[in-house]
């Protein structure tokens, strides 16, 4: 008789409840396949299959490296984004995205990790804008980090932080503006007072 593989022994195990060598213990390693921060669509579709949310988890919808989207996109989960988006986004929860949009972006908070965004991004709570990435469009948010280039305004309701890799061509209007050593900026500065509500 065939000796089944790990991977035989793991779909058995996770369908029928039990393992053919109860005295085998697999560990995980050996079943669980390498991440890949590019997941396929099947892959995607597998795992969504075997495990369902639980009540306390934001869903996810992932746009993958393969997929072209031509339209707007509207959602109440978490989205991150690896392919393109032709259109806007508005994202009620996080964004992360390491792919293209063309089209502006409104969501709770924002990451753009690689890629490119050619829109204004709004976000409620942080914006943060990773080495190598860029963003041609204005950024309001209530926090913003950039390591980067952007060429457009950024206004930021308590602070802008400019890493050393930033390079802004536009205006800041902040509550308080820090920037590392070997940040550039070519425009203005507001800088104002954070008033509060009395």
């Amino acid at each position: 008789m065939k000796e089944k593989s790990n991977l035989t022994k793991a779909f058995d195990e996770l369908l029928h409840g039990k393992s053919d060598d109860q005295g085998l213990d697999v560990s995980q390693s050996e079943i669980a396949p390498e991440f890949d921060p590019q997941p396929s669509a099947a892959h995607l579709a597998s795992l969504n299959a075997n495990s369902a949310p639980s009540p306390r988890q934001t869903p996810e919808a992932t746009i993958t490296a393969d997929m072209v989207i031509k339209g707007s996109i509207s959602s109440a989960s978490n989205i991150n984004v690896f392919g393109t988006i032709l259109g806007d986004v508005t994202c009620e929860n996080d964004m992360v995205v390491s792919g293209r949009i063309e089209g502006n972006v409104n969501a709770r908070s924002f990451q753009l990790l690689s890629g490119s965004i050619s829109g204004d991004i709004v976000a409620k709570s942080i914006v943060e804008i990773a080495q190598g990435a860029s963003v041609n469009g204005n950024i309001i948010a209530e926090r913003i980090m950039v390591d980067s280039k952007i060429t457009g305004n950024l206004n930021a309701a308590s602070v802008v932080r400019l890493n050393a890799n930033a390079v802004i061509d536009g205006n800041i209007k902040s509550g308080a503006l820090a920037i590392q050593e070997g940040g550039e900026l070519k425009g203005n500065v507001d800088i104002h007072k954070v008033q509060e509500n009395t």
